[in-house]
């Protein structure tokens, strides 16, 4: 097997094709790997990385797998460092990112790729792998190179991925929830239908580009009201997003989900379709309409849940974040973290400032503790009622 690095923007589209059959191998957690999320991020949100794709080929020149790097100037803690890192993941926040493998020759791909990295003829301070499945054959495979190299490695941004497994119907699904959240859930699909409301959904890609700035729009004014900036605002994000949407990759379909009341658009809510999976991306709801109070996010959620159900998906992907509306929804989670790994003097001192950093803040963090707990006996006699606290 034999390496080589793709460094120009004009040589990637010759990888489109098999870049995205290798991504749909993986059928449940592909989709943040194809070459539309990769190229995408690159032009409209770090147009200033370079490409830097391995990839690995048979002898007779058959792609087998690749590594969907770029080369960037990674900068933390006053550190600015020449990092090679996957691309497609900050600000859009891509998920479960990772090398592409034919499944018969996976291990032997990821063999050559990170004997490449740690090699002489690759030149970087600083791997940053963000979003690994923690535990995955890759996480693991890192590791081993970085005690096989000696090279220090720390892992952090350690994230919940809440995920349904669905059932074969949308009752099956409601049957696994606790009472009150079943009853919350079709009370709301009722109340809001009593009301004259529907749910229009889109599935042809322009149509759901041509509702995204209404999604945007939605999104910002629920942030609003909590005199929070949302998520859109990054830079490039909305166009981004919207060469995604106009281009879908192989294997791949994508849903719009609006709440109609009295002609206009209340709520929105985007889904990803990729393989096994439906992903759960992004949503937004007007606070100031009449249908607010009856929970309009929760009404297309359960939409979009009821329609991957129908469709055969085996998951329901929540993707990052530990908000307590995912509970609510699932008790499931996995985790993904980001593994640093370091090479040079420089990026060495860097993950022993981080170090450093993380133990001031677990030391101030236990003294803020112990300021809020009270002796023993103190908290007897406040219970006793004895002592006025």
């Amino acid at each position: 097997m034999r390496v080589e690095v793709v460094t120009r923007h004009e040589d990637l589209q010759a990888l489109a094709a098999r870049w995205d059959e290798l991504a749909l191998l993986d059928s449940r957690d592909g989709f943040f790997r194809t070459f539309v999320w990769y190229t995408a991020w690159l032009q409209y949100v770090r147009p200033d990385a370079q490409p830097f794709v391995i990839v690995a080929r048979d002898d007779s020149g058959n792609i087998l797998g690749l590594a969907p790097l770029c080369r960037l100037r990674y900068r933390d803690l006053g550190y600015r460092l020449d990092g090679l890192a996957w691309a497609g993941r900050e600000v859009v926040s891509g998920d479960f990112l990772d090398f592409l493998a034919d499944r018969s020759a996976r291990a032997e791909v990821l063999s050559a790729i990170l004997s490449f990295l740690s090699g002489p003829r690759c030149r970087w301070s600083v791997l940053v792998l963000g979003e690994l499945v923690d535990g995955s054959d890759s996480h693991r495979a890192v590791e081993q190179m970085g005690a096989g190299h000696r090279l220090p490695i720390r892992r952090q941004e350690e994230r919940i991925c809440p995920f349904i497994e669905l059932p074969a119907t949308f009752d099956d699904y409601l049957g696994r929830l606790g009472n009150s959240t079943r009853y919350h859930i079709r009370r709301r699909m009722r109340d809001v239908e009593k009301k004259g409301a529907s749910v229009r959904v889109h599935s042809q890609p322009v149509e759901i580009a041509a509702c995204l700035d209404t999604l945007v729009r939605l999104h910002e004014a629920r942030w609003r009201k909590d005199h929070l900036p949302g998520t859109f605002g990054g830079h490039g994000f909305v166009a981004f997003l919207k060469h995604v949407l106009m281009n879908p990759p192989r294997g791949a379909s994508y849903r719009m989900y609006e709440l109609i009341h009295q002609e206009r658009p209340v709520a929105s809510l985007l889904t990803f379709h990729f393989g096994q999976s439906a992903l759960y991306y992004q949503a937004g709801w007007d606070p100031d309409a009449a249908l607010a109070a009856l929970s309009p996010g929760v009404v297309l959620m359960a939409h979009s849940i009821k329609e991957a159900v129908d469709a055969g998906y085996r998951y329901y992907e929540f993707l990052r974040g530990d908000e307590a509306y995912k509970s609510r929804w699932t008790k499931t989670y996995r985790t993904t973290t980001t593994l640093i790994v370091a090479r040079s003097g420089i990026a060495r001192g860097y993950l022993r400032t981080a170090q450093l950093k993380d133990a001031i803040k677990q030391h101030v963090s236990i003294k803020r503790i112990k300021q809020f707990t009270l002796p023993n006996d103190v908290k007897r006699q406040a219970a006793d009622g004895t002592e006025s606290l």
